[in-house]
């Protein structure tokens, strides 16, 4: 059964399915030979480590970090099932049940063994996992319903503990044996003392944060701007002559400079003064040395890993070289041919790119002359639309003015509601005051109550202090019992294997440490035996790598020499190339420019030839312009007539939109005195249901601080009644245990 539980924990994904779909559908649980009975134990048991998961995963955790030794860690589902039955359901399991899951064969006996002592020592737990456990779980859960309620089961799991013990150890160390020789250790417990429960903390007064305007002085609207100035001019021209009052020259001191008349004498102190002063603040560097060029070639020292490097290098570019000849023996050629062939079209191609270049230059300044002639025209038809937009806006900012100097009519009267409103804001800030003051005497006689109970409080705490320090001294005088001291001659005598006296560990430590400095000096002297060679290698290699420094520097030097006549070459023919291109791009725009004049030329000749026909034509055109003046006499009627019905069409559509607006403006005007009349009311209301709230709370406060002390004060009686003094039942069965224990042996 203990088996089946263990594979339905580790066969469980919860990414996969959740836990009630799993235990529906596993096969374990399907089984046949699985009763009603063990399903259920095995689905309770399942249950409770998926809910528990977080908890026993620390548990189990810092039990393989404790005993790394004896726990195996391909066991954590078993001792996690052992754990979750022996913290939560060992009340209802019973003890005689976990052991025969412990006796059932799975796990080792040292690890159950292990297991079981660190789940019952309190100090274990406390020192690895109850802070861990405390992060996710109440403080009074792990201490009163998980540590303190397996500590309750000590007489019953003692037997189960020895029974485990002799199996793994085959000895008991708590049995009396002839065999084993066991050495009394003083057992340190700390005192049973009561901890003092935490006091109920009343909660907080509401702090208001209502901000209220102050009332604007009276005095501020029957002063003005020009008074003020006025009073600052006054006031300042007061203050001049007051001044020239108390530094008049006649009280001014009398100083023999004043009365010398010779000038240069005056100027040459005043230099001579001005010199000593500014000597220090001159700054004049000592001038730059020459710069000289070094004669000699700097001394380069490599290191070790760049000499490695550049030798790797090298015997790379020899393998590359090698199978450059390698293939040239196979196939009897290489790709020089084809290499300088790819060269010669790069050259072509970037020739064809650059006179492209050059072509699309000469197209784009032709493009240039174009886009200036239609630029100007744009900038000819923006003008006439920046002038309407001009009379537009103007027209704009009359209708907002008149609507500002309406808005600050309305606001004038708003104005005046408002100033109406603040005379009963006064009114009502009086009463408030008046009910504050009260409620801050009664708080102040709540505090002086609670003080005085807080006083008394901390007297009686201070008895139970003294009464407990006195039990203390009176637990201090008992005899301590003596040991005899440690031999490190004598064995331990534990009964385990490879045991060893104290002296003779120190000498095989002596040993083992002479062994280890022999191993030491060999090995020091083979790392430099080592060294000595890979020094001469380094020096070989270096040389080589000069010699071969040397040769590829003077190849570079040719290489450098050969492209740069080659640049030279290019950037004449680049040159060349590019005032050819300059020449046709001028030849182009000059040929443009001609056959432009020669058309505007023939435009204005064609102009003089129509103004001159039309001279001729002016003699029969007296009657022509009669009847064309009629004819626009006509259209200027009707445009007249056609504009004035739109005008009043227009005003009328204006006389009602504006009508419309002052209905609208007068509705509004009134829906908003009525909204803030309605949340003025809404405001009192809460206002009111405020303070009965604060009412309600407070007595509920006052009655729980009431029931908190008369809990904590019938707790106090109670635990003065069992500890309070020393002739109560925990001092009697103090000094019993004292007059019951077993006379000392003197070991001596």
């Amino acid at each position: 059964m203990l088996t089946k539980c263990v594979q339905v924990i580790e066969n469980f994904d919860p990414k996969k399915t959740t836990v009630d779909a799993y235990v529906s559908d596993t096969p374990i649980l399907k089984d046949k030979r699985v009763n009603d009975l063990e399903q259920k134990f095995i689905h309770q048991v399942f249950y409770g480590a998926t809910r528990y998961q977080k908890f026993l995963k620390l548990f189990v955790t810092s039990f393989l970090y404790k005993c790394p030794t004896s726990a195996v860690r391909s066991d954590q589902s078993l001792y996690t099932i052992l754990a979750y039955l022996l913290f939560f359901r060992l009340e209802e399991l019973e003890v005689s049940e976990f052991r025969e899951l412990l006796r059932c064969g799975l796990g080792t006996d040292s690890a159950l063994l292990a297991l079981m002592q660190y789940a019952l020592s309190v100090e274990d737990l406390e020192n690895w996992v109850k802070v861990e456990w405390c992060k996710l779980y109440d403080v009074d859960f792990i201490e009163n319903e998980v540590i303190g309620k397996l500590q309750s089961f000590p007489d019953e799991l003692l037997p189960v503990v020895e029974e485990v013990e002799l199996k793994a150890t085959g000895t008991v160390a708590s049995a009396d044996s002839s065999l084993v020789k066991t050495r009394k250790v003083t057992e340190q417990k700390p005192f049973n003392l009561t901890k003092v429960k935490p006091r109920l903390v009343p909660e907080p007064d509401v702090i208001s944060r209502q901000v209220k305007a102050v009332p604007m002085p009276a005095h501020i609207h029957k002063v003005s701007l020009g008074d003020v100035e006025e009073e600052k001019k006054q006031r300042l021209e007061e203050h001049r002559e007051m001044v020239k009052q108390k530094y008049d020259g006649e009280d001014g001191p009398q100083l023999q400079s004043a009365q010398r008349v010779d000038a240069s004498e005056r100027e040459e102190l005043t230099r001579k003064v001005d010199a000593e002063r500014m000597a220090e603040c001159t700054f004049r560097p000592a001038p730059a040395k020459k710069y000289v060029r070094p004669t000699e070639e700097a001394v380069v020292r490599q290191t070790a890993g760049a000499i490695l490097r550049e030798d790797a290098l090298l015997k790379k570019k020899q393998q590359n070289e090698c199978q450059i000849l390698k293939r040239y023996e196979e196939d009897l050629h290489d790709a020089s041919e084809f290499h300088h062939w790819q060269q010669n079209m790069k050259e072509k191609d970037d020739m064809e790119e650059e006179a492209r270049v050059r072509q699309r230059m000469v197209e784009m300044q032709l493009a240039r002359e174009e886009a200036m002639e239609a630029f100007d025209a744009v900038k000819r038809k923006k003008n006439i639309m920046a002038q309407h937009q001009k009379e537009l806006s103007h027209q704009k900012n009359l209708e907002v003015e008149m609507e500002n100097a309406v808005e600050l009519q309305q606001k004038q009267v708003l104005c005046q509601e408002v100033q109406d409103d603040r005379e009963r804001a006064r009114i009502s800030e009086a009463h408030a005051l008046t009910v504050k003051a009260k409620h801050a005497e009664d708080l102040r006689k709540e505090k002086e109550a609670e003080a005085a109970r807080r006083r008394r409080e901390e007297q009686f705490e201070m008895e139970k202090r003294k009464d407990l320090i006195r039990q203390i001294r009176a637990l201090e005088k008992v005899p301590v019992e003596r040991f005899v001291a440690f031999d490190p001659a004598e064995p331990p005598c534990h009964g385990l294997m490879e045991e060893m006296s104290l002296a003779e560990l120190r000498e095989r430590m002596k040993i083992l440490e002479a062994q280890k400095s022999q191993e030491r000096e060999d090995k020091r002297e083979r790392q430099l035996t080592r060294k000595l060679e890979k020094q001469e290698v380094l020096a070989e290699k270096a040389e080589t790598l000069g010699k071969v420094r040397e040769v590829a520097r003077e190849e570079a030097q040719h290489r450098h020499a050969q492209r740069k006549s080659k640049e030279v070459e290019v950037a004449d023919r680049k040159k060349a190339y590019q005032a050819k291109c300059i020449e046709e791009a001028a030849e182009k725009i000059a040929t443009k420019k001609k056959l432009k004049h020669e058309e505007e030329q023939r435009l204005k000749k064609e102009l003089k030839e129509i103004s001159t026909k039309a001279q001729f034509l002016q003699a029969n055109a007296e009657m022509v312009e009669a009847k064309a003046h009629g004819e626009q006499h006509r259209g200027l009627e009707r445009e007249a007539r056609d504009r004035q019905k739109g005008m009043l069409t227009g005003q009328r559509k204006v006389n009602e939109i504006s009508g419309k607006e002052a209905d609208i403006r007068t509705v509004n005007r009134v829906r908003d005195i009525e909204e803030y009349k309605a949340m003025q009311g809404y405001v009192t209301q809460r206002v009111k249901q405020a303070k009965a709230s604060q009412e309600c709370l407070r007595e509920d406060i006052k009655r729980a601080n009431t029931a908190a002390r008369n809990h904590q004060k019938s707790q106090e009686i109670r635990q003065r009644e069992d500890f309070g003094h020393s002739s109560n039942r925990y001092m009697q069965k103090v000094q019993q245990r004292i007059g019951s224990a077993p006379p000392v042996l003197n070991r001596s």
